[in-house]
């Protein structure tokens, strides 16, 4: 399974850095010394995008969101912003991002996105009537992921390290990329054997019956950010105020977001979907209970990134002095734990 993770994002991300030197990533450049004021961006459903929660509550005076299309996951975001699609990454995965940045693409995390915590986690799923009761009962079984590359694979390769399976082991996991919408589908027909689960999706299989827990992030790594806001540095160096404007929106969201109820930002999030013709987003937050962003107003932390460093330099792939992970992000956008 590891091996898989390394080609996928050596696949995706070579293409993207190919479409990068063409085009030259120039549409995400200020034209002529003005600054950017509208951001491009892809939606990613289940998720709540905090740069549109500070829209809606009014934090992010002078810039314009546009979606530009929906990302299955991490690394298709990373791809857009990569190749000049987009002007900001929402929430592609730390360990992803630092692939990325190991390519020499210069890039920084400036907040982050989602994570888990005591109250917000992800899970490995399987059926109250299967066989399955640990990692090792994994192998040559089928588990359903959001996507490939991404958080959910590494986090299931570092469960089934410490459940003991060999590398030969691990491989022989077959990993199945899914739409959430599909996931739990997938799992009560029996087309794979287990799932691995969060947000609202984990909820809601959970509430319809017949689904154990195998495992939970939280158990294995802690608390953590999982996937983080990118810009690229040369953004960040030729829209400054826009920067600043955007980053310390997203933060003071977060901030407002992490003192209220879950009801109360779904209510001020769901007037915004709305009025920008996204009532059907609505559906997938429906049970939504946070993003799990594990540090108050998102700052970053060395240990969101260190761990999957780490992770990627055991498979060969990163060079052990190539990446330090205070060079994959940045806090001096952010306003503090109270929004100042």
């Amino acid at each position: 399974m590891k091996i898989t993770l390394v080609r996928t994002l050596a696949v995706s991300l070579g293409g993207a850095l190919l479409a990068a030197s063409a085009t030259g990533c120039a549409s995400s450049q200020a034209a002529n010394g003005k600054e950017v004021t509208t951001l491009r961006y892809l939606s990613a459903p289940g998720l709540l995008n905090y740069a549109e929660l500070a829209d809606a509550l009014g934090y992010l005076k002078g810039l314009k969101l546009k979606t530009v299309g929906v990302a299955q996951g991490g690394p298709a975001s990373l791809q857009a912003l990569v190749t000049g699609q987009t002007d900001v990454a929402v929430g592609p995965f730390n360990g992803a991002t630092a692939k990325v940045a190991s390519t020499g693409i210069k890039l920084k995390s400036v907040s982050a996105a989602y994570g888990s915590t005591d109250k917000v986690n992800s899970s490995l799923l399987t059926l109250d009537s299967s066989s399955i009761r640990n990692g090792r009962d994994l192998i040559g079984k089928k588990v359903a992921v959001n996507t490939l590359g991404a958080n959910a694979e590494a986090v299931l390769d570092t469960y089934l390290k410490k459940e003991g399976l060999t590398p030969k082991e691990i491989d022989k996991v077959t990993l199945v990329p899914l739409p959430g919408i599909n996931t739990e589908p997938a799992l009560r027909k029996h087309q794979v054997d287990a799932a691995y689960l969060g947000f609202a999706a984990k909820i809601l299989a959970i509430k319809h019956g017949g689904i154990r827990t195998l495992a939970t992030d939280t158990d294995f790594v802690g608390p953590y950010n999982g996937g983080s806001y990118v810009l690229k540095d040369s953004f960040i160096k030729d829209n400054p105020k826009t920067t600043r404007t955007l980053v310390r929106g997203i933060t003071k969201a977060i901030v407002w977001d992490q003192a209220h109820e879950p009801a109360e930002t779904l209510a001020v999030i769901g007037k915004w979907l709305k009025a920008h013709g996204r009532a059907a987003d609505l559906k997938a937050l429906t049970l939504w209970q946070g993003n799990g962003v594990a540090t108050p107003g998102g700052v970053l932390r060395d240990q969101d990134f260190s761990l999957w460093i780490d992770w990627l330099k055991s498979s060969g792939e990163v060079k052990a002095a190539s990446l330090k992970p205070s060079d994959l992000y940045t806090n001096a956008y952010n306003v503090d734990e109270k929004g100042k």
